[in-house]
């Protein structure tokens, strides 16, 4: 049966793009760049820390960035929109304590 395997992809940013073709034996090229000179290419996973410090010895490679996209937890784990908004509401209920405060403050003056 076909199993699915891990990719992740790497972003790397070349001198020239005239070596293009040598990145083809690493893995599947996704995207070139001609205006910033980087290439996006696929790789297995479990490859990639090793691809990594292969590009990086060529010439032509000025920088090699792993995606980390797969590394990210999709779901935020424990968090809920909830408590994002819960701050803000705080937050708010703050700034018009202290505004009032001001207001009343300003109205004492006067009398």
């Amino acid at each position: 049966m076909f199993e699915m395997k891990k990719r992740r992809a790497l972003y790397v940013y070349m001198r020239g793009l005239k070596q293009v073709n040598q990145l083809k034996k690493f893995g599947d090229i996704a995207y070139i760049s001609n205006k910033m000179h980087y290439v996006a290419l696929y790789v297995n996973e479990e490859e990639a820390d090793d691809l990594v410090i292969k590009l990086k010895k060529y010439r032509f490679v000025k920088t090699v960035k792993a995606s980390a996209r797969p590394d990210i937890d999709p779901d935020l784990g424990d968090q809920h929109d909830d408590v994002f908004f819960e701050e803000y509401d705080q937050e708010q209920a703050n700034q018009a304590a202290s505004a009032e405060a001001t207001t009343d403050h300003q109205v004492d003056e006067d009398k």
